[in-house]
């Protein structure tokens, strides 16, 4: 989070995007990421903060680099934030001199922060400033300011080597962000809640590369959880045949889909968990060998049954349906005919129900089978 660290940004073509956001499905699926943010990634629109509520956990904002320098973006961005629902903590990249500066910081973090009622305060404690006492004094000289103002919590920032050498003590603080930029999480003599583990994850929403972050185990300092309900769509798989809905708009830009696309059929080739929209997935599609891009799960038409709670269907079709096991014609099944199933398999990219007890498929096509209780 230093200021004098250079944001990795600039512009990436959109079948770039799609297949490194595809490249990424596994490792983001599980955990939606917590990003931190300041003035380097700039204002935040309207636009921007919509996706962005589908696309991370929540978000820690910049107040302030010592005392003497405010976030030029924090107001603007706070608001835009707090007004389209997106949880949110606070930082401030210390600079205190000694342990009598580190409160005083404590104290104008507080007064510049607490009237948009973040979730919980972060010190940002990676730079030795002190010329006069320990830093690690003055680490905690902060943080029992800070409880003094508040009944949020209040946690520390750093990395392992820093806070190893120069802090080596949470005390005051109820938890730990920790940096470490790798693939796996760190193995630690100390306790952390939250991992910091990129300076370069690229935003679909904002367009821009941020530090990324992930909870640790259930932890959540944001205290919210997802209520799921409200995002219905998804059940989608991979190598699944689907069709896109006619002006249907690429996930996280403007940009509407050719119409000619919306009239064959696609295949899934990655698939992320992300709540935006009514959706709770958003998928990477391909025509053929080409990336065509990411669309959310409600602008898939649709055709065939996905949702595994399932259990009945009944025949619709007028001259009945056939079952199939391993590509091969099973038996005739009558209109009307109700049959019990067990789930789903892919056949070709497309939907079959499995036929229980039969080990045999057939259709999940609703133009020709029901769903009945």
């Amino acid at each position: 989070m230093n200021i004098k660290k250079l944001i990795k940004g600039g512009v990436l073509t959109a079948a770039t995007l799609f297949f490194l956001s595809g490249a990424k499905t596994t490792a983001n699926a599980a955990t939606q990421p917590v990003l931190d943010l300041s003035e380097w990634q700039g204002r935040i629109t309207a636009s921007q903060v919509k996706l962005l509520k589908g696309e991370v956990k929540g978000v820690i904002l910049r107040v302030q680099y010592g005392s003497n320098y405010q976030d030029k973006y924090f107001v603007h961005n706070v608001k835009i934030l707090k007004a389209a629902g997106v949880p949110y903590g606070v930082y401030a990249f210390s600079q205190y001199v000694n342990a009598s500066d580190a409160k005083q910081e404590a104290k104008d973090f507080y007064k510049r922060s607490k009237a948009y009622a973040p979730k919980f305060y972060v010190n940002d404690a990676e730079e030795v400033t002190t010329t006069s006492g320990t830093y690690s004094a003055a680490t905690k000289a902060f943080a029992t300011e800070l409880q003094s103002l508040t009944s949020k919590k209040v946690y520390l920032y750093s990395y392992q080597s820093f806070y190893t050498t120069n802090i080596n003590s949470k005390s005051g603080y109820d938890g730990m962000w920790l940096a470490a930029y790798q693939t796996s999480a760190p193995s630690t003599s100390f306790s952390y809640q939250l991992w910091q583990y990129s300076d370069s994850r690229y935003s679909t929403s904002l367009k821009a590369s941020t530090d990324a972050s992930k909870f640790t185990g259930s932890n959540n300092w944001f205290g919210t959880t997802i209520n799921k309900a409200n995002y219905p769509y998804g059940g989608h798989v991979l190598q699944e045949v689907v069709r896109v809905k006619a002006g249907t708009k690429f996930y996280g830009t403007s940009k509407t889909i050719d119409s000619s696309l919306t009239k064959v059929n696609l295949r899934v080739h990655s698939i992320k968990t992300v709540y935006t929209g009514k959706s709770n997935q958003v998928l990477t599609l391909y025509n053929g060998t080409t990336a065509i891009g990411q669309v959310r799960a409600q602008d898939i038409k649709a055709s065939y049954y996905s949702n595994p709670k399932i259990t009945k269907v009944k025949v619709v079709k007028s001259n009945g349906i056939w079952t199939y096991k391993n590509g091969k014609v099973q038996n005739h099944i009558k209109k009307g005919t109700v049959l019990k199933v067990s789930g789903y398999k892919l056949v070709g990219g497309y939907r079959k129900f499995v036929h229980t007890g039969h080990g045999t498929y057939f259709t999940a096509n609703k133009a020709n089978i029901k769903v009945v209780k």
